[in-house]
């Protein structure tokens, strides 16, 4: 288990975290979404110890933190942070990091070619760095955390620069990395690729996690959803008793539970909307960039 627990950092009057505390568990991945500037960072480094917070700390198996530098020692052992494009060496080749990186975590390298053949990187591992394209060098570092196969992986914008293909593949192997148990925290802006593997979203503002969505619990939620203007909305709240639980997220998306209805309901719903001119509706669940939407789009 990882534990950050009342974490405070500002800099200059400009507070960014303002007493968070996380807990994830064995085995989950949690998503960590906010606009540019506003936490998600500087989150990740304190957890790595880059950075010192202001008040707060972070622990791994109720046991170790940083603390002392016996325990700051054991905890490196447990965590690894997806290395930055900056941070390679364009004169080594991707197996000569892959390979430097597999020693020191787990001091052996046999889980190397495996990880060079799932990413489809045979092709191009041992050319040097410098060769490489913007993807290349992104699937790279991903084999890198691969090849440190720590219990606890931290990632700020892994699909960086990443065509969709190898958006799946990066997918793929991020649920193989949950069903092995790993605790992951991932830092991104693809939204909609990130409800696909992620356990829990959450969403920062004003310093604090301001909103925590549970895949799991979502699956079950679903709504019939219609883009709507604010004014069409006003006058459906006046003429109709709508149901417990609906939102209209963003001035814009109106979203109708489905919890208790039956197949004559929905159908009664959408046959309205459809009499109104809006023919474009659709049942799902809110999806996290709806949510981004209704928290950041009017700052």
């Amino acid at each position: 288990m990882l534990e950050i627990k009342n974490v405070s950092q500002s800099f200059g009057n400009n507070v960014v975290l303002d007493n968070v505390s996380i807990v994830i568990t064995k085995g989950e991945i949690i998503g960590l979404v906010a606009p540019n500037g506003t936490g998600k960072t500087t989150l990740l480094n304190i957890i790595m110890n880059f950075l010192s917070p202001d008040s707060g700390k972070v622990t791994y198996n109720e046991k170790l933190d940083y603390s002392t530098k016996k325990k700051e020692i054991q905890m490196r052992r447990h965590l690894s942070f997806l290395p930055e494009i900056d941070d390679l060496y364009g004169e080594l080749t991707g197996m000569e990091h892959l390979n430097y990186y597999a020693r020191l975590w787990s001091q052996s390298t046999k889980e190397v070619q495996p990880i060079v053949d799932r990413l489809n990187m045979a092709h191009y591992v041992k050319n040097p760095v410098k060769t490489y394209s913007l993807g290349m060098r992104q699937r790279l570092c991903f084999a890198l955390l691969l090849a440190a196969d720590t219990d606890v992986m931290l990632m700020d914008e892994v699909m960086n620069g990443l065509d969709p293909d190898n958006v799946d593949l990066l997918t793929s192997e991020l649920i193989k990395l949950k069903e092995q148990g790993k605790i992951i925290l991932i830092a991104s802006h693809l939204l909609n690729n990130l409800d696909l593997y992620a356990d829990r979203v959450l969403f920062l503002k004003d310093g604090q996690v301001a909103l925590e969505t549970h895949n799991s619990e979502q699956k079950k939620d679903l709504y019939l959803k219609v883009l709507i203007p604010e004014k069409e909305y006003e006058l459906l709240k006046t003429e109709n008793q709508l149901p417990e639980g609906t939102r209209y997220i963003a001035s814009a998306l109106f979203c109708l539970p489905l919890t208790g209805m039956n197949a004559t309901e929905v159908g009664e719903w959408t046959s309205f909307f459809y009499s109104k001119g809006y023919t474009e509706t659709r049942i799902g669940k809110i999806g996290s960039s709806e949510w981004y939407n209704e928290l950041y789009t009017n700052d």
